[in-house]
């Protein structure tokens, strides 16, 4: 199997970010992005429409880099239209582990919480990388220039 570091954000968004919201972690699956299926991604869905039902309209979804683009458009293709009009759903990740000397994954998180409640309007399913919001749609990953780009 693959290695990879499962990190406990909540000291980023609580320390680092100085969020004072409320907020819940909840884990969904524990994989390499690039070992995630059908049945992860529709955990995922039922998890944010269970939550949607009672008032949450901010979602940060931290997933690994491979696959982040079949993640937010199965999101976008299961949720319903008016959901989708009213939600935040903000895909991220890291480029290099946050286990790694040098990692993104600090930074990312951060630009993702920034995007998702300043939004003047809901963003509905986005990928937050680098800075930078990619519509799930049109955004690959050049895994050698360990860049996110438009397709």
């Amino acid at each position: 199997g693959s290695y990879f570091h499962i990190t406990d954000i909540s000291k980023y968004i609580t320390k680092s970010f100085n969020f004072k919201g409320d907020y819940q972690l909840e884990v969904v699956c524990k994989k390499d992005s690039r070992d995630i299926n059908t049945a992860d991604r529709m955990a995922v869905l039922e998890m944010i429409k269970k939550y949607y039902l009672e008032g949450v309209r901010h979602f940060l979804i931290t997933h690994g880099t491979y696959t982040m683009p079949e993640t937010g458009m199965y999101l976008m293709d299961n949720l319903r239209q008016e959901t989708l009009e009213n939600l935040n759903v903000v895909i991220t990740g890291a480029m290099y582990p946050s286990n790694l000397t040098g990692s993104d994954a600090q930074m990312n998180i951060g630009a993702s919480l920034s995007s998702m409640l300043n939004a003047p309007s809901p963003l509905g399913v986005i990928i937050s990388m680098h800075g930078k919001n990619w519509n799930p749609r049109t955004v690959r990953k050049d895994a050698d220039r360990l860049i996110f780009e438009e397709s």
